[in-house]
């Protein structure tokens, strides 16, 4: 923070920042107004004013000004990455508006070019708006930054699913399972997958790996009873039809299988 900022100015925003950090929102921004009216250039206030409309205390619904905020926080300091990647985020996460995100976070990176989370969101906002290959390239240059993020490894699994490429899908579940060998969801979805391939034993095994693990997962007890009637394991696939219902009997697709 600079040190030629008024002294009051100074005062209200860390008056601000305690109000923030105990959760207080309102107050908070009320200090940093205070603290903008006497220095309207006062980047940090800027900066956390939006983080607190946009994203802390988002039941405020004030998402407009959290942008208008973060705008003035990069008028203030173009060449911070930080206020261009959290305009982005209430973009993304807030708004949905992934068109727009995706130019707050190319700003970012121009700024910061090896920053996980820029990536990683960027990545996201691609996914939804169904351009894929631009999607898993984003992500594969995350992964090179963080090898080892295990919700990188499931978003990209997924995707590579929704693709069709199947067998780089089937990798991709299999690094999540390296990091994380008792995540049950993936060890289902890799069943489900499987089962699609035809590859039916392998797929039954992974559903009962993910029960073992979650026995009290209604879904992957379903699609384990569809795939036992389709092998004609019948009565087997009547007990897992219970087994999904008990578990979760307000479902209704569970009901209906």
């Amino acid at each position: 923070m600079s040190q030629t900022l008024d002294s009051h100015a100074q005062f209200f925003f860390h008056q601000g920042l305690r109000y923030q950090e105990v959760g207080e929102c309102q107050a908070a921004v009320a200090k940093f107004d205070q603290a903008l009216a006497i220095e309207p250039n006062f980047y940090e206030a800027w900066y956390h004013r939006g983080l607190i409309l946009g994203l802390e205390c988002r039941y405020l619904n004030r998402q407009e000004e959290a942008l208008d905020s973060l705008n003035k926080a990069i008028e203030c300091k173009p060449e911070d990455y930080l206020a261009w990647y959290k305009r982005g985020e209430v973009e993304l996460e807030v708004l949905e508006d992934y068109e727009a995100s995706l130019l707050s976070f190319d700003q970012a990176l121009q700024l910061k070019s090896d920053d996980y989370y820029i990536w990683w969101d960027r990545s996201f906002a691609l996914y939804q708006l169904e351009r894929y290959d631009e999607a898993l390239a984003s992500y594969q240059k995350t992964l090179e930054i963080r090898p080892d993020s295990l919700y990188v490894w499931k978003e990209q699994s997924s995707l590579l699913w929704e693709m069709g490429c199947d067998q780089e899908a089937l990798k991709s579940f299999d690094q999540v399972l390296a990091i994380k060998p008792d995540d049950d969801v993936t060890w289902s979805d890799r069943g489900e997958l499987l089962e699609e391939l035809g590859r039916y034993q392998e797929a039954l095994s992974n559903f009962d790996k993910a029960l073992a693990i979650n026995p009290n997962n209604c879904l992957t007890w379903s699609n384990r009873a569809k795939l036992l009637e389709k092998l004609g394991y019948y009565q087997e696939a009547l007990v897992s039809q219970k087994n999904a219902v008990s578990s979760q009997p307000t479902v209704d697709s569970v009901w209906y299988n």
